[in-house]
Order: structure tokens, then sequence, then C-alpha cells
């Protein structure tokens, strides 16, 4: 509903629109608050000349999920960001229309895949992570500076090739999604070893240089804090990345090939945790031993390879969608709890600790395996979307396929996801029915979400929903089982 603004003399043109949108939610179970939220999109498309073209879209945020921030401006380097107030420069670009090419340079958003949600191959931008299942896929996706350039290549009808494209990303710097801090709602207790950690006796014993016929009293407990730190990620010319996307179609068919090599855009840190001597007392035979240990989440960088292709094809009424990508190196989590292990903490070089502890500094790190295991890949899907009496239902297949041994990760190998879904437009689309639910076959997680959309006039919409989750807690979804939550928005759009 963008209004236009032609520029006297000039031949230029403005378009200016956008959206209000508000979001509440009432908490169901004991988990974090999360406050009602404030968001207003402006964006502003721009024509200087035939073949110049800008636009710009800018996004203003108050209340949501964050704690314990303050008013600020995104930055492109920082994953831990919890502003609010906010501002954010979502996308800034200027776009050059050629007679067979199209090139633009600035912030940018890429959408790549076919299928619905997060598709395998729609690796170019990071998303935030604050609130990952109510708020739209899309609109989650945060800019990245990049120059893209696409060349419209001609019809080869010996062939039955048409619209055939070529486009060349290059991403100059690394830009890492955004995750929640450990005091708000949507931070990801797979990433935490728990509030304190068991070190049995005989361990102990083994480890640490005690006096001749000094034991120690009883196991020991190490409470935990956990913390979060930001670490800009490498400046350097190969911290960027590069994609590319050859697309077409073929009779009534559409295709695309994908290559991405670049940093990865989905959640990727380190655990790093220290242990610190409280207090070591030794009364006869029996040593009193008390520990503290500090565990931080800091931005990691890996860089990945991305190798992939999609398909779509309109069968009547029925959409037949495929997509399928091969990834090197890249990181999946590991259940945080593991890593703290009896196993893990026999393997750790526990006299270099004991010695640190109680004839040096009196603390020490503590060198865990890797939170994030990098690994090869395939992730595909396909799914079929239809019209019948007013009803669009989806149905659709998601898996993960690793390549190469892993200790247990948060998603199984393999990995398989059910995603479902179905709506219905009813009284002159005054009203509309949705329900969504996504289940994961090995693990058992699963949400289901359903809402109810009233639009009054239609530049306004008012929706209610009621989000449930479930599953195991080293699931993906079944991490977040205490989130349920009564959801209400409102979005005027202009």
């Amino acid at each position: 509903m963008a209004s236009g603004i032609e520029v006297p003399g000039s031949g230029g043109r403005l378009e200016v629109g956008g959206y209000l949108d508000g979001l509440a939610v009432v908490e169901t179970e004991d988990a974090p608050r999360q406050r009602p939220q404030g968001l207003l999109s402006l964006t502003v498309d721009g024509r200087a000349t035939s073949t110049i073209r800008g636009h710009l879209q800018l996004r203003g945020r108050v209340g949501g999920p964050f704690e314990g921030g303050h008013q600020g401006v995104y930055n492109f380097v920082h994953t831990y960001q919890n502003y609010s107030p906010t501002l954010e420069v979502r996308e800034g670009y200027v776009n050059v229309l050629l007679e067979q090419a199209d090139v633009r340079l600035g912030i940018q958003t890429v959408a790549w895949g076919v299928l619905d949600g997060v598709p395998p191959t729609d690796v170019i931008n990071p998303r935030d992570f604050h609130d990952p299942i109510v708020s739209d896929f899309e609109e989650r996706k945060t800019g990245v500076p990049a120059l893209l350039g696409t060349w419209f290549l001609p019809d080869v009808p010996r062939f039955g090739l048409t619209a055939l494209r070529a486009t060349l990303v290059y991403l100059p710097i690394a830009v890492p999604p955004r995750l929640a801090l450990a005091e708000e709602r949507w931070f990801p207790p797979s990433v935490v070893p728990g509030t304190r950690v068991i070190l049995p006796r005989g361990l102990l014993e083994q480890s640490l240089e005690l006096p001749p016929g000094v034991t120690i009293a009883d196991d020991v407990a190490v409470p935990v804090t956990v913390g979060t730190q930001s670490h800009r990620p490498p400046t350097g010319l190969d911290a960027g990345g590069i994609g590319l996307r050859i697309g077409g179609t073929l009779g009534e068919q559409s295709w695309n090939f994908y290559h991405y090599t670049g940093p990865e855009t989905s959640p990727d840190v380190e655990l790093i945790s220290r242990v610190r001597l409280v207090d070591f007392t030794v009364d006869g035979s029996v040593a009193t031993l008390r520990l503290r240990a500090r565990s931080t989440l800091r931005q990691e960088h890996d860089s990945i390879h991305m190798t992939g292709a999609d398909w779509s094809r309109a069968f009547g009424v029925a959409t037949v969608r495929a997509e399928a990508a091969w990834f090197v190196d890249r990181p999946y989590l590991r259940p945080a709890r593991d890593l703290f292990s009896p196993a893990a903490l026999r393997e750790l070089p526990l006299r270099r600790i004991g010695r640190q502890l109680l004839a040096g500094s009196g603390h020490a790190r503590v060198p865990l395996g890797d939170l994030f295991f990098d690994r090869d890949a395939i992730e595909w899907g396909a799914g079929v979307d239809y019209v019948t009496h007013g009803f669009v239902p989806l149905l659709q297949v998601n898996q993960i396929i690793g390549l190469e041994p892993a200790p247990r990760l948060l998603v199984d190998d393999p990995e398989t996801r059910f995603t479902a879904s179905v709506r219905k437009p009813f009284f002159n689309e005054r009203f509309e029915a949705e329900l969504r639910s996504v289940y994961t076959l090995q693990r058992g997680g699963w949400y289901v979400f359903p809402r109810l959309a009233y639009h009054p006039r239609d530049d306004l919409r008012l929706r209610l929903g009621y989000l449930a989750i479930g599953g195991t807690r080293n699931s993906v979804f079944g991490q977040f089982g205490e989130n349920d939550e009564l959801v209400l928005e409102a979005r005027y759009t202009f």
C-alpha cells in the first residue's frame, strides 16, 4: 500500500510504505517473560533515472524478548545484541538496471531455495533467533553488505530452456546471526551444561596432587554460571564469502543450481569454561574442596561450503517442490551436558588443571570439546501444496543426513522433520484460519501453532494464536518445551 511521490524536474519518483506491528505474549508456563513489542518497518523505493534506483528498509523496535539491554543501532559483527529500543538498516542498496544485467550494491537480503520455512540452500543471510517460531521466517533475515550481479542469458529453444539467469553474490565481511542472551525467553537450554557439575571423588583424587594419605571427603558439586560474549569475526578478505546461482525454466519446470563458500550464517558459538578454587582444607587425612565454574558462550567463526539445487513444477492446482544441499564443514550443535559427562571429564588434562588450582594461580581454563561439531552432511526436502474447496494445505519433509562419524548432536542422524500447514479464508476473506505444525521423527520434538486472523479493513490485521511446544530436551524444539504461550498480534500496513 505504498504511496508514490514524483520528484519535480528530475523524472524521479519515491514510493514510501511499510507497516506498524504489535506483538504481545502471555506465558502459560514457568518460563522467562517476553515484554510486549512494537515494530515499525519503513520502506522507501526511489527511481533516479530509468536505469538507477534505490531501496531502503528501516526497522525500529521497542520491547519484545530482549532483556538487560539499552538503546542502540544493530551492527554487522556481533551475535549477542539485545538493544531496545533499537534501529536497524535491514536493506539499503543502489540498483543499476542494464539491458541484460542487474547490479545491486549495498545491504541486501537474498532468497534462495523453494521450500517452506528455512530452505537448505538459503544460506546467504543470517537470521535473528530472539523469537524463532512466532516471527516470520523471511522477516527474521538480517541484511548483509553485498555486491550482487544478475545476468539474463538468451533462451536456448533447442533444449526448451527459457528465463535463464546467472547471479553472483560477493560478501566482503562475515555477518553472524543474532542469538538470545542467557536471561531471555528464547535462549536455548541445550547450550547450557546445567547449574552444577558433579565431580566424582575418585576422579579428583586421581587428578589432584594431594599429600600422602589424604583423601577427598566426598564428591564435589561445582556451581556453574553461564554468560555470553560477542567476538568480532576476522576482517581479512578470506573471511567474506561468494555465492553463485544459475537457474531458469524447462517447459513448466523451474530449476536452480547453487554454490556458496563463506561464513556460516546459522548459530555457531564455542563454550569456554574456567574453574576457580574457592576453598581447600585438609583436616587430618580428609580434604574438603570447593570449586566454582563459569562457562562463556563466545561467538565463533567458521567457513562452510554448500552446493545445492532445487526444482519445482505445477500440476494443476498442486505445486511440487524439491531441494537438496551438500554441506562441507558445517557446524552442528552438541548438547552441552555431553561436554561435562564423566567420560568427557576423564579425557581432560586433569593433572595440569589440578596443579594450577592447588599450586598455581587458583584458577584454570578447562579445555572442553567443541560445542559445535563440524561435519559434512546432506540436507534435503520435498513438499507439495495445493488448493481444494478454499483450503490451502501444505505437506513437507526435510532430512539431515551426516556423511561422517560424529558425537551425539542436537539433530539426530538422520534427522527427519515433517511440516504441515493449512490455511482457509472465509467470510469474504475477512477471516483466515491457519494451523502450522512441525514434528521431528527421531527425537520427537514438535510444535503446533494455530492462529485466527481478522481483517476489519484491508490495511489492518488482528491475529490470535497459541503456540504449544513439546519433545525431549535434547531436540531442537523440545528444549523450549516450557515456552508455550498465547500470542496476540496486530499489523497496520501503509
